[in-house]
């Protein structure tokens, strides 16, 4: 329910244009530019739930190919091969959930690094109260937001990699440096 608001946004936004006199150049630019850029902040603070998602990808797929969001017949190339990057024949364009993911790792990331910023030291001195991210744990007490870059763990362990230098502080109890034996 409170997602609806993103995607009310942007079937407005769909439906406002006069894409029917826009060539499928014009609909992939201002979806990729103006379109995506109304999922940035909703994918980088929450994880969105997948029919959210699902539902995202359908309205920008409906305004790509028939020039409105809100159209239920089909593409004419596989959502998933559109969304492939442009070297391995897509167009680019960046997948809801694929991109919410990766955001929210992100966020996990600049905690995990100790990223010099206000936010991570927030983290550290509210959130965490000073001990290890991969440590913490996930309770009730947990905002909604906060749970998600918690459960992000799971998706960023595998993609973690130590290199132990003179500056460089790890935990051999907490830190994930066991778990990448893939």
């Amino acid at each position: 329910m409170e997602c609806k608001v993103m995607v009310d946004k942007l079937m407005r936004r769909t439906n406002s244009w006069l894409s029917n006199s826009l060539s499928f150049g014009g609909r992939l630019h201002l979806l990729a530019s103006v379109l995506f850029s109304i999922q940035v902040f909703w994918c980088s603070t929450f994880l969105l739930p997948v029919a959210i998602t699902k539902e995202y990808d359908r309205i920008l797929r409906s305004f790509l190919w028939r020039g409105v969001g809100s159209s239920k017949k089909g593409g004419k190339v596989a959502w998933s091969i559109v969304c492939s990057s442009k070297d391995e024949g897509g167009l680019g364009i960046k997948d809801t959930r694929s991109w919410n993911l990766a955001a929210i790792m992100k966020i996990g990331w600049d905690i995990c690094r100790r990223k010099a910023s206000e936010w991570t030291d927030w983290c550290y001195a509210v959130l965490l109260k000073n001990k290890y991210f991969w440590a913490a744990p996930v309770t009730g007490a947990c905002s909604w937001s906060w749970r998600n870059i918690l459960q992000s763990r799971k998706f960023l362990y595998h993609k973690v990699l130590y290199e132990v230098k003179d500056e460089n502080s790890f935990s051999l109890w907490f830190d994930p440096w066991y778990l990448s034996m893939e």
